[in-house]
C-alpha cells in the first residue's frame, strides 16, 4: 500500500508539472527544422534533408530538461507526397519521454508559386519514472521496481500552405490525448490533468532577398496548450551569401534567443543558439543552449 501511495504521488505530481506546460520539446531555432513541428512540411523541399538537434534547457538547475531529436524527411519524385521519420528523447530528472515516428504528407499544387500540405505523424511514445533518481525523505522506502514506465500511441495532424515569398501553418500533436499512467491505482484519479494535452501550433512567415548576397526572413509561433496561457515566439535572421547567417527571437513568459550558423557548400549546415532566460527561473539558470547540424541530400553536381 505504501508503495502505491507513492507511486500515486509522484504521478499527481508529475501530471501538474506537465499539465500546465509544455509537455511536448520545445526549440529556440524551429524555422530550421519544422517538421519537428508539422508533418505537412515533410516533402516540400527539393531534396531529402537530415538533421540532429540537442537541447540543454535551464543550464545550472539540477534536474534541467534536455532533448535529442533526430529527423528525416524527403518526397516520393514521381508523386505530390513526403515521407518523413522522427526519434526524440525528452528527460527531466527521474522523468523521461521517448518517441518515434512515421510521417506521410500530400501535396496540392494551387498554382506556380505555391503549394497545400496535409500531414500526418503517427508513432509511439513511452513515457518513464526512473525511482532511482529520486532520493526519498525516509530512508526505509523501499519499492519492488526501480523504473515504472509505459508505451501509448501518438499522432500529429498539420496543415501548411508554401508561397513564394510567404508561408503558414498550423498543427496539432497529441491527439490521443493519451493518459498518464504509471502504476495501476485507483489512488490516481483519471481527469484532465493526467493525460497528455494536444498542443496547438501556428506558424506564420516571410521570406525575401533584400540584395544578391543577403536574404532575411521572419516568423511569428503561437503555441497553446490546455489550462495554459499562448505563449508567442518571433524571429528574424538575416543570411549572407547562403552561407553564415544570424538572427534573434523573443519567446513570451521566457526568454531572449541569439542564434547563428553556417552552411557548408549549401548542403551541411550547423548552427548553435543561447537562451537568456528573463522568467523566474533565471536565478537559478544560466540559460539555455541548442545546437543542430543538418544535411541535404544533393545529387552530386547540383549544390
Amino acid at each position: 500500500m505504501m508503495r502505491k501511495r507513492i507511486l500515486a504521488y509522484m504521478v499527481c505530481l508529475f501530471c501538474a508539472a506537465v499539465s500546465y506546460g509544455q509537455q511536448t520539446p520545445l526549440y529556440s531555432m524551429y524555422m530550421f527544422n519544422e517538421f519537428a513541428y508539422n508533418p505537412a512540411v515533410a516533402g516540400l523541399s527539393k531534396y531529402a534533408h537530415a538533421q540532429v538537434n540537442n537541447r540543454y534547457q535551464f543550464v545550472g538547475i539540477e534536474n534541467a530538461p534536455i532533448t535529442a531529436t533526430i529527423t528525416l524527411t524527403g518526397k516520393l519524385s514521381t508523386q505530390p507526397m513526403g515521407w518523413g521519420g522522427m526519434i526524440y528523447n525528452d528527460s527531466q530528472g527521474a522523468f523521461s519521454k521517448f518517441g518515434v515516428y512515421g510521417a506521410y504528407s500530400y501535396h496540392v499544387k494551387v498554382n506556380r508559386y505555391s503549394k497545400l500540405a496535409l500531414g500526418l505523424n503517427v508513432g509511439v511514445i513511452k513515457y518513464a519514472i526512473d525511482l532511482s533518481k529520486i532520493q526519498f525523505l525516509e530512508e526505509e522506502t523501499c519499492l519492488d521496481e526501480s523504473i515504472y514506465s509505459s508505451v501509448r500511441p501518438d499522432a500529429t495532424f498539420g496543415v501548411y500552405y508554401d508561397m513564394r515569398h510567404y508561408f503558414v501553418g498550423i498543427s496539432v500533436d497529441q491527439l490521443f490525448n493519451n493518459r498518464i499512467e504509471i502504476y495501476d491505482d485507483t489512488l490516481v484519479v483519471d481527469n484532465a490533468m493526467n493525460r497528455f494535452k494536444s498542443h496547438l501550433n501556428m506558424m506564420v512567415g516571410c521570406k525575401f532577398d533584400i540584395s544578391k548576397t543577403i536574404k532575411f526572413d521572419a516568423s511569428v509561433v503561437a503555441r497553446k496548450v490546455y489550462a495554459s496561457p499562448w505563449q508567442f515566439e518571433g524571429s528574424v535572421r538575416a543570411t549572407y551569401h547562403e552561407t553564415i547567417f544570424g538572427g534573434v527571437s523573443y519567446r513570451t513568459q521566457d526568454a531572449m534567443v541569439l542564434f547563428l550558423g553556417y552552411t557548408y557548400r549549401e548542403a551541411f549546415t550547423f548552427g548553435y543558439s543561447y537562451d537568456m532566460t528573463y522568467s523566474k527561473l533565471k536565478e537559478g539558470s544560466r540559460g539555455a543552449h541548442e545546437v543542430f547540424m543538418s544535411f541535404d541530400f544533393k545529387p552530386r553536381g547540383k549544390e
